[in-house]
């Protein structure tokens, strides 16, 4: 019988990782969207948001939201990434590397909403990181 670890290695149970970038361009108090594309089946890892200067113009918020539809959060709720910094984001349980993205689900609705200050502007980076299915 094979150990685990020959069985990950045999290509068993492994997948290659792979990771998308969504580079949003915030310009004003507007909705910016910036959708990713992944293999149907794959497995979500991990969703960091790298804001590299604070957003300038003083927003109140710059809410970035993840959904399986535009404008929806139902796989990451909105996290405020206006200032300068590395945000965690949090996959909604029913997403998780475990359960998967569905068959018929691979666009991944990318948004920050920005509220409050006058004239704001930046970039806010999130990339979205996942296993894709093997071939």
């Amino acid at each position: 019988m094979a150990t685990e670890q020959q069985y990950i290695l045999s290509g068993n149970g492994a997948r290659p990782g792979a990771t998308q970038l969504s580079a949003l361009v915030v310009n004003g108090n507007t909705t910016v969207k910036g959708p990713i594309v992944v293999p149907a089946n794959s497995w979500l890892k991990a969703i960091a948001i790298e804001t590299p200067t604070a957003i300038s113009g003083t927003p109140t918020t710059c809410n970035v939201t993840i959904g399986t539809t535009d404008g929806g959060t139902d796989i990451m709720a909105a996290a405020d990434a206006h200032t300068q910094g590395h945000i965690a984001g949090v996959i909604a349980a029913t997403f998780d590397k475990v359960s998967g993205v569905t068959a018929l689900l691979n666009t991944l609705y990318i948004q920050v909403t920005t509220a409050g200050g006058t004239s704001s502007a930046g970039t806010i980076n999130v990339l979205v990181s996942y296993d894709p299915p093997q071939r």
